[in-house]
C-alpha cells in the first residue's frame, strides 16, 4: 500500500514513514514537484507513482506556490474524484470550518507523535486502510467502463470524447496494473492519426508538384 504526502516542511517524514510502516504502508514524498498548483504535474505524480491515498499538510505557504491544502485536495478530486486525500494540521477546527475537506479526512497532525500502537493512531491507520480499500474497488468499476470503450475502439464506433475518456482511463488503470500496458499506437487518439495521415497525403502531393 503506497501512499503520498505532500508538505512544504517534511519535519514528521521519518516519524510518519516509521510508524506505518508497521502496519505495511509505504510513505512516498513528493518533494519534486516545483509548482503544486499545477495539478496536472501533480495528479500525473500520483498516478506514475501508483499512489492510493495523500496526506496533505493544510499550511503550504513556505512553498513557491504559496497555497492551502484544502485547494490542493479540490483541485485534485476534480480530476481524481475517487482518489482520498486527508488533511494535515495542528489546527483541525480550521481546517474543516472551511467545509472543502470532509471532517472525517481532517486529521490532527499531531498524530504522528501519537505512540504507533495506541487507539487514535490505529484509527487513523484503519481509515487510510478503508479509503485505499474504497479507491481499489471504485477502479475496478472504472475497469468495467475501460473494457466497453475498448470495445468501442475495436469496433471503430468511438466518439471523441469517449476516445478521450478511453486515453485518460488506460492512463490510470495501467499505473495501477488494472490493465496490461500497450504499445502507445495503441492508444493514442484515432483523430490524431487520421489529422497524421492528411498530412502524410499532402507531403507526397507536393512531392509530386515538385516532380513534375
Amino acid at each position: 500500500m503506497r501512499i503520498g504526502y505532500l508538505d512544504d516542511e517534511y519535519d514528521i517524514l521519518k516519524s510518519a514513514i516509521r510508524s506505518l510502516k508497521k502496519y505495511d504502508i509505504e510513505i512516498v514524498a513528493l518533494k519534486n514537484i516545483d509548482d503544486v498548483t499545477n495539478i496536472t504535474m501533480l495528479t500525473d505524480a500520483i498516478i506514475s507513482d501508483s499512489l492510493e491515498c495523500l496526506l496533505v499538510d493544510y499550511d503550504l505557504m513556505k512553498l513557491e506556490s504559496k497555497v492551502y491544502g484544502t485547494q490542493i485536495i479540490k483541485d485534485i478530486n476534480e480530476i481524481l474524484p475517487d482518489f482520498t486525500c486527508f488533511l494535515l494540521t495542528n489546527f483541525t477546527e480550521q481546517g474543516i470550518n472551511e467545509k472543502i475537506v470532509q471532517k472525517v479526512f481532517v486529521q490532527d497532525k499531531a498524530i504522528f507523535a501519537e505512540e504507533d500502537d495506541s487507539q487514535e493512531f490505529c484509527n487513523f491507520v484503519n481509515k487510510i486502510k478503508n479509503s485505499v480499500e474504497c479507491f481499489r474497488k471504485r477502479l475496478e468499476v472504472t475497469k468495467l467502463e475501460y473494457e466497453k470503450l475498448v470495445e468501442k475502439k475495436k469496433e471503430r464506433q468511438i466518439s471523441a470524447s469517449e476516445e478521450d475518456k478511453f486515453i485518460y482511463l488506460y492512463k490510470v488503470l495501467s499505473s495501477y496494473d488494472y490493465v496490461d500496458k500497450m504499445p502507445d499506437i495503441l492508444v493514442r487518439n484515432s483523430t490524431q492519426d487520421t489529422l497524421e495521415d492528411m498530412l502524410a497525403t499532402l507531403k507526397e502531393f507536393k512531392q509530386c508538384l515538385r516532380k513534375e
